[in-house]
């Protein structure tokens, strides 16, 4: 359902502590446990485009229950996918959406100076004012929004404007690498969600208070990642790109980006090209020129460039996953390993590393098998003892989909992020928190 936001909505509001007391004012109790539900969500999308994170927000608004959740969404409507996110969001018809100029793209910033593009890249002080409407018209408890720049800052500002609770959720790889606005949105969040303990962990060595960081586990709708449903046959995706028909074709989907570990399954192929001459790779993701460059030089030395095939960035996935015989991404410090997860769903066996977030998901040697960071020769002999053991293949895929269904099934994960959300509300009120276990039973915040 879209909602106009009419110009008269740019006047300013009442001061932070008028605004917060007008604000919890209007919300009232529900229920004989004195609970807040269901809660009234606000998603605010600034970005330029819909990447894994705003995907995983989406996944959210789609399989709240009705009595979890109220579903509101503020997005960019200067976004150079704003349309097909208006034919997203009007698939969801529970769903209130409007769009606002919330910020440019940032490739239509290259040729500005630098004064220029601060101006730009975030949204007007009439923007502002518009959502600061939006959302008490609409009397929104939560402002949910990824842990990107605009996201994270504008969330957090909105949340002392108006008196709702702001939430980041930090999707991204642990780093120095965060922008002073992602880092200010944290810091003034009423709550952040770490889609791993690793992640929780590494944002309290970085200072965050762990009291108000939740870990908040990514799903995978084993509904639409399924094995046995009708799709593109693997055939054609190996004739598309001359892959022999009997060839063993491992596979990989992430960005072109070294830690990855794209480099690692290239070398891994190399050191196994005597044994097994008929390994093929598959490297999905967009291309990155001079990162693609260096792949092909890795394959070209290890003898293997005519085995090294790029599919390029695929909105669906699934025909790729189907053709894989095995699933390796070795990746470094992963956060949580979305694309490994949905591999899992598709039931097929996946070589990657024990660290960052990917040990929550996968246990070693029952569902899926974990090597050391940069050890390609650790990646060759998985591979070498997978390739030469189809049971085992069989076994593994089996239990993979089984612990992606049973453990990061989506409606779990609602279910989880209604009652953090819960507690939020509570505790913007000064009410006592309860403990939380996440989907794997352990605790991962109040």
């Amino acid at each position: 359902m879209a909602l106009g936001i009419s110009g008269r909505e740019t006047e300013c509001y009442l001061s932070c502590e008028n605004a917060k007391n007008a604000f919890w004012g209007d919300i009232k109790l529900l229920g004989s446990t004195g609970h807040y539900m269901p809660i009234r969500v606000l998603f605010l999308n600034t970005r330029d485009s819909c990447g894994a994170d705003v995907a995983v927000h989406m996944a959210l608004m789609k399989n709240f229950a009705p009595d979890e959740a109220k579903i509101f969404v503020l997005s960019n409507s200067e976004a150079a996918d704003a349309e097909d996110m208006r034919v997203r969001f009007a698939e969801m018809p529970h769903v209130s959406s409007a769009f606002l100029p919330l910020g440019k793209p940032a490739d239509a910033l290259a040729s500005r100076g630098i004064l220029g593009k601060a101006f730009a890249y975030g949204p007007s002080a009439a923007s502002l004012a518009r959502a600061a409407a939006f959302i008490k018209r609409n009397r929104i408890q939560i402002i949910h929004a990824t842990d990107r720049p605009r996201d994270a800052s504008y969330a957090s500002l909105l949340g002392r404007v108006t008196g709702a609770a702001s939430v980041v959720h930090m999707h991204s790889h642990l780093g120095n690498y965060h922008t002073g606005p992602t880092l200010w949105g944290m810091r003034n969040a009423k709550a952040i969600f770490a889609i791993s303990n690793y992640i929780r962990s590494g944002l309290g060595d970085m200072g965050f208070n762990l009291d108000k960081i939740h870990t908040v586990y990514n799903a995978v709708d084993t509904d639409h990642f399924d094995p046995q449903r009708e799709a593109e046959r693997p055939k054609a995706i190996r004739a598309q790109f001359g892959i022999p028909e009997n060839a063993p074709l491992l596979g990989i989907a992430a960005r072109m980006n070294p830690w990855k570990g794209q480099l690692e399954l290239i070398s891994a192929v190399a050191l196994l090209r005597e044994t097994h001459p008929d390994l093929h790779i598959m490297i999905l993701g967009s291309n990155v020129p001079e990162v693609r460059a260096e792949f092909e030089k890795r394959a070209r030395e290890g003898g293997i460039a005519d085995r090294l095939h790029f599919g390029g960035f695929q909105k669906d996935v699934r025909p790729f996953l189907r053709a894989f015989d095995l699933f390796v991404h070795p990746s470094y410090g992963e956060p949580f390993g979305l694309a490994i997860a949905e591999a899992m769903a598709m039931q097929k066996p996946v070589i990657a590393c024990g660290t960052g977030g990917v040990p929550e998901i996968i246990t070693h040697g029952v569902d899926g098998r974990l090597v050391a960071e940069r050890d390609a020769g650790a990646v060759a002999m998985e591979i070498a003892m997978l390739m030469g053991d189809p049971e085992l293949r069989r076994r593994l895929g089996e239990r993979a989909r089984q612990t992606i269904r049973l453990r990061f099934a989506p409606r779990l994960q609602c279910s989880e992020v209604a009652r953090r959300y819960e507690n939020i509300v509570a505790a913007s009120r000064g009410e006592a928190l309860r403990s939380i276990p996440n989907s794997l039973g352990v605790n991962g915040g109040p």
